[in-house]
C-alpha cells in the first residue's frame, strides 16, 4: 500500500493545519506578505483578490472558530462595505483589517489600535500618555 501524497492547507504546510484554540489567528494576505506571518506562527492563507478573500474568511466563519481573522487593508478595500461592516458588528470570532503599516501615521495606528482593544474587550480602555495614573 502507498501513503497518499501531502496535501497543501491553508497555512502551506503538508502535514496538515496546526490545532485550532479559543485564541487562533487566521491571517488572510496577498502572497508577498504570506512568508512574514508564517513565520510568526499565524495560520496564514494567501487570497488572490478580495473575492477569494471573502469567500475565505465565510469558510472561517462556518466552522464556528473563536478566535480572530486579520485581513490585510488592500484585500479589505475590494470587499463590499455592507459585508465588512456586518464582519465588524460581531466579536467571535473578531474579524479586522490589518493596519497597513506603511499608509497609516501614528495617531491613526494608535486609534485602531483603541478601537479593536474596545471591540474585542467589549468596553473602552484609555491610556495614559507615558503610563501614569490619573
Amino acid at each position: 500500500m502507498t501513503a497518499a501524497p501531502p496535501t497543501a492547507t491553508p497555512a502551506g504546510r503538508p502535514d496538515g493545519p496546526a490545532p485550532r484554540r479559543p485564541d487562533d489567528l487566521l491571517v488572510v494576505v496577498p502572497a508577498a506578505a504570506a512568508a512574514g506571518f508564517r513565520l510568526a506562527g499565524a495560520r496564514t492563507v494567501v487570497a488572490a483578490d478580495a473575492g477569494q478573500a471573502r469567500a475565505l474568511v465565510e469558510a472561517e466563519l462556518a466552522t464556528g472558530s473563536r478566535g480572530v481573522i486579520a485581513v490585510s487593508t488592500q484585500l479589505w478595500a475590494g470587499i463590499a462595505p455592507r459585508v465588512t461592516a456586518a464582519w465588524q458588528t460581531q466579536t467571535t470570532p473578531l474579524v479586522i483589517a490589518l493596519p497597513d503599516e506603511a499608509a497609516e501615521r501614528a495617531e491613526t495606528r494608535r486609534a485602531r489600535v483603541h478601537e479593536l482593544l474596545a471591540r474585542s474587550v467589549g468596553y473602552e480602555i484609555t491610556f495614559t500618555p507615558g503610563g501614569g495614573g490619573a
